[in-house]
């Protein structure tokens, strides 16, 4: 009798073995696929415009890629935990204003940066607090909320002797600083990279990376096996509006001030890049790896777009085509792994159900 029982927990020990390792496979194909189209897209622009491989264009690719790239690093952690932030393009809105208001002050560099980084996070923190304590719907809280961050900058604008809204040069040497560069690499695409690969370490080898991972694939099994869902969730929050912070003082360094519609359509963009990455909506799957390619992937496609001289309507066109091909991709991809899964743990199954017949007949 023993020996029946301990052949059913190899044969469960397998089967779980055999999920992990056809997850983890799934994950590294979806990436070598954006990788793949990233290329593919380099080279034809490459080949069909003149300085798309100069080196001024790389660094300015990459500065793109950085500011949408900061923003999707932080959007990550709410998307993976089956959540949606469309608040990012409010709260750098925000976030640019108070730099700004700061800066003009003759407060220290680093605590313009770090006055940004807390008003993104004070903003995320409202919106997990509305979604976790008031159990409103993401989707429409992050809407209203982008909106609501939007409306608070008017009020801080800045304002010329008549009321009307102005956008003053910013003279903080020391603050200005941080939107120049070294040797042509900007300090913001620096800043992105080294953060990208911190936050890949924090969702795929820590346990607040492991549990935003088990709560976007199942909020009820996570909340069964004993893990915080909405301080989790709320922590998601914060980090997203934290990056925008951040990315919303490079941007005001960059540009030496700031205006009303800074960080215009971010939110959309953000989200975009995480799925384009596959970053799937619903949770569950995806790290910072797959948000830096997006990124990539949806930078060049806009450099593409300004490389040919083509309309900014396609902009907003291939962008919203493009996510729902990658999301397309990702259910079809999914359910296809998920049969050749179910297949080969039923034919594991069998095999060892026939094992077992076979040494019952011999005893």
């Amino acid at each position: 009798m023993k020996e029946p029982r301990r052949e059913k927990v190899l044969r469960r020990g397998s089967m779980q073995s055999n999920n992990i390792r056809w997850h983890m496979n799934n994950k590294l194909i979806r990436k070598l696929i954006t990788l793949s189209l990233v290329i593919i897209l380099a080279a034809i622009f490459g080949a069909t415009t003149k300085s798309f491989y100069t080196l001024r264009n790389i660094q300015m690719l990459l500065r793109e890629a950085a500011f949408v790239g900061l923003i999707s690093l932080g959007v990550s952690f709410v998307v993976i935990g089956g959540a949606i932030d469309l608040s990012s393009g409010g709260i750098i809105c925000f976030a640019g204003i108070v730099c700004a208001r700061l800066a003009k002050l003759g407060t220290p560099a680093a605590v313009i940066i770090l006055g940004a980084v807390l008003a993104g996070a004070v903003c995320g923190s409202l919106n997990g607090l509305c979604i976790t304590k008031l159990k409103i719907n993401d989707f429409i809280t992050t809407l209203a909320s982008g909106y609501i961050f939007s409306g608070l900058t008017l009020f801080l604008m800045f304002r010329d002797a008549r009321g009307r809204i102005e956008s003053p040069q910013i003279k903080n040497a020391d603050f200005t600083f941080f939107g120049g560069h070294i040797s042509g690499f900007y300090f913001i695409s620096i800043a992105w990279l080294a953060l990208a690969a911190v936050v890949w370490f924090v969702q795929t080898k820590t346990r607040f990376g492991l549990h935003t991972t088990a709560i976007g694939s199942s909020q009820k099994s996570a909340a069964m096996s004993g893990v915080p869902v909405d301080r989790l969730k709320l922590l998601s929050f914060v980090i997203s509006g934290a990056f925008c912070g951040l990315a919303a003082a490079f941007t005001v360094a960059y540009q030496g001030t700031t205006y009303v519609n800074l960080g215009s359509g971010m939110g959309f963009q953000a989200v975009a890049a995480c799925v384009i990455g596959g970053v799937v909506l619903g949770g569950g799957k995806g790290d910072a790896v797959g948000a830096v390619l997006g990124s990539v992937f949806l930078v060049l496609i806009l450099n593409g777009i300004y490389k040919y001289g083509l309309s900014t309507a396609w902009q907003y066109f291939i962008q919203g085509a493009i996510i729902l091909l990658a999301i397309f991709f990702d259910a079809v991809f999914g359910a296809i792994a998920a049969k050749r899964l179910e297949i080969k743990s039923q034919l594991d199954e069998t095999g060892t159900k026939s094992r077992e017949a076979g040494g019952h007949s011999n005893a």
